[in-house]
């Protein structure tokens, strides 16, 4: 337990950093507080399964089950989850996701919840964990308790989503399969060409595949530049909105050949992709998925897949960049490859709990160059100007 918080009357005005020490031990013992109270809500639920008879303010033979975690955690008796709530003060309903977020993890993710107990993970990032699980799989569920154990009090809610669908994948790939198809057939354009306002204008609402969608986005901020070199004063969405009609008028001629004729001439679509190998067991949370870098979303290989056997994909092979290598220069500059190892190796801006991309984040020395540090894998950190 951490030393006792100061009282706000024995801050020192003129020492702005004892705020923070406040902050700080104010921050740890809550987090120990709401720690017991975490795992008291599971021990409370173990301690009252479905078929247990307990003394309770409630009508003989009234009382139901429920399931309030994942497949396989014990069912509870009703009413228990009514006084639980009520001591901690949560509505019913509150107490309902509480306690059954805690018996999820104890009942089914005994690695991440060994964590908490220890005050390694704080509850409330246990409990996004144990939300994104709940309709797992016991074998699903057990995927993801391996992987998010060793990284559970630092992974955020998109390596968790990544994980918990790595996890779908392997513990049943069917249904990975029925969800790609049901998701292809929700690909849509709809022109709302009956809604026109006075102006003239209507509305368009679409769902694309992301390639397509980023191709798309390219071509519009194009044809919008072009406009604005042309003399064009509109806004930038304004010409946004021009830009998407003048490409249905230029490529309204396109014809898909079957019979053998010339094809129009088609851009080609470059597909970058980084394929990271870990050969130490334990070091890939993610599973088989792939990461799309500027959008920071998760993917299914086989949706992958299908964009690299594209015709229209051209796909760039570069040299394997190791992210463990240790790399230098001379110069006070950052070569290319040092500066993508670096941007690679961080993902998001190093400052404690940023998600900023490392890709829009200052590449700096963390040892200053005119003070002896190097240029160098182990001296480069990726930072947002904020933070540096």
């Amino acid at each position: 337990m951490a030393s006792t918080t100061p009282h706000q009357e024995e801050l020192d005005p003129r020492d702005p950093r004892s705020l923070l020490v406040l902050a700080r031990d104010a921050r740890v013992v809550a987090d120990d507080a709401e720690r017991s109270v975490f795992i008291a809500a599971a021990q409370w639920a173990l301690a009252h399964p479905a078929t247990d008879e307990w003394d309770s303010a409630c009508v003989p033979g009234t009382e139901r089950e429920v399931a309030i975690a994942g497949e396989g955690a014990p069912l509870v008796a009703e009413f228990c989850i009514d006084e639980f709530a009520a001591a901690i003060g949560l509505s019913t309903d509150a107490g309902h996701y509480y306690i059954g977020d805690a018996l999820e993890l104890a009942a089914r993710l005994p690695r991440c919840w060994r964590r908490v107990e220890a005050g390694e993970v704080p509850v409330w990032r246990a409990r996004k964990i144990a939300q994104a699980t709940r309709l797992l799989s016991p074998e699903a569920v057990d995927l993801v308790d391996q992987r998010l154990a060793s990284f559970a009090h630092s992974i955020g809610g998109r390596g968790i989503e990544q994980t918990v669908r790595a996890a779908e994948a392997e513990a049943d790939p069917e249904l990975l399969k029925a969800r790609r198809e049901a998701a292809d057939d929700k690909r849509h354009v709809t022109i709302y060409s009956r809604h026109v306002d006075f102006h003239g204008r209507v509305d368009i609402e679409g769902a694309l595949d992301l390639a397509d969608a980023l191709d798309l986005e390219d071509a519009l901020a194009a044809v919008a530049a072009q406009l604005k070199d042309l003399g064009c004063e509109e806004s930038l969405d304004a010409r946004r909105a021009m830009a998407l009609g003048e490409l249905a008028r230029r490529e309204a001629s396109l014809t898909f050949d079957s019979v053998g004729t010339a094809e129009p001439v088609r851009s080609k679509r470059t597909l970058q992709l980084y394929v990271h190998i870990n050969h130490a067991p334990g070091q890939n949370p993610f599973g088989t998925i792939a990461r799309v870098e500027n959008t920071r979303t998760a993917l299914d290989l086989d949706t992958l897949r299908s964009w690299c056997t594209d015709p229209d994909t051209q796909i760039v092979v570069r040299p394997v960049l190791d992210l463990a290598e240790q790399r230098s220069s001379e110069s006070y500059e950052i070569p290319t490859l040092l500066r993508e190892q670096v941007i690679l190796r961080d993902v998001t801006c190093v400052f404690p709990h940023c998600t900023r991309p490392a890709r829009s984040a200052d590449i700096d020395h963390i040892v200053p160059w005119d003070e002896g540090g190097t240029t160098s894998t182990d001296n480069l950190a990726s930072c947002t100007y904020t933070h540096i």
